[in-house]
């Protein structure tokens, strides 16, 4: 089984092709490896609280194969220098929700800030999942870092709920290419203000 991604990091694996090009309000990153060609568009849509990562995956091996990709984002908990320091809270109040139908897997991070209940956040991905993780020790495992998650590794995911301590949101599609076929995959991260009127 390889692993690699199309960003180079954090996976580390040497790739057949890369190429990174920025443009105005956007990061393309084009890669192959092993006869898979995939490309990862990066942006935040104007006047839009979201980052979109737009990846096409194509097979040009001349032969059906089977690709796992995985989207993961690691959530801050509304304050980033809160983060870093206050541990004893930070660490006993991460909430998150899972939301899975038959055509796509939102995870919702619903963690309060400064006792804040009108707000969240969401990370999506616009295909049926095989899975996900929303425990960061769950998807990492044991003494692993973001270079060699235990998820990965073994080619599973958990479907782990995290209540408290590092709250991630990582959802796995699986792709059954055939030869010459491309797929083309969409995932979100969001973040949501309530108005004071539908609270």
């Amino acid at each position: 089984m390889a692993t690699w991604s199309p960003t180079f990091l954090p996976a580390k694996t040497p790739l057949d092709a890369y190429e990174c090009r920025h443009g105005i309000g956007y990061t393309t990153f084009h890669t192959d490896y092993q006869g898979i060609e995939s490309t990862l568009t990066a942006f935040v849509p104007l006047h839009t609280a979201a980052e979109v990562n737009h990846l096409s995956v194509k097979n040009n091996t001349g032969e059906p194969v089977t690709v796992d990709v995985t989207g993961c984002v690691e959530w801050c908990l509304w304050n980033a220098v809160d983060d870093a320091s206050n541990f004893q809270r930070n660490l006993s109040t991460g909430e998150v929700e899972i939301e899975q139908t038959a055509t796509n897997t939102v995870v919702y991070h619903k963690t309060e800030f400064k006792e804040r209940r009108n707000h969240y956040a969401f990370f999506s991905v616009n295909e049926p999942t095989v899975g996900f993780d929303t425990s960061c020790d769950e998807f990492l495992g044991q003494f692993n870092g973001w270079d060699s998650p235990q998820a990965i590794a073994e080619g599973r995911m958990r479907d782990s709920v995290a209540h408290g301590w590092y709250p991630i949101a990582a959802e796995r599609v699986r792709l059954n290419l055939q030869p010459g076929e491309e797929r083309m995959l969409v995932f979100m991260l969001g973040y949501v203000e309530v108005p004071d009127d539908q609270k």
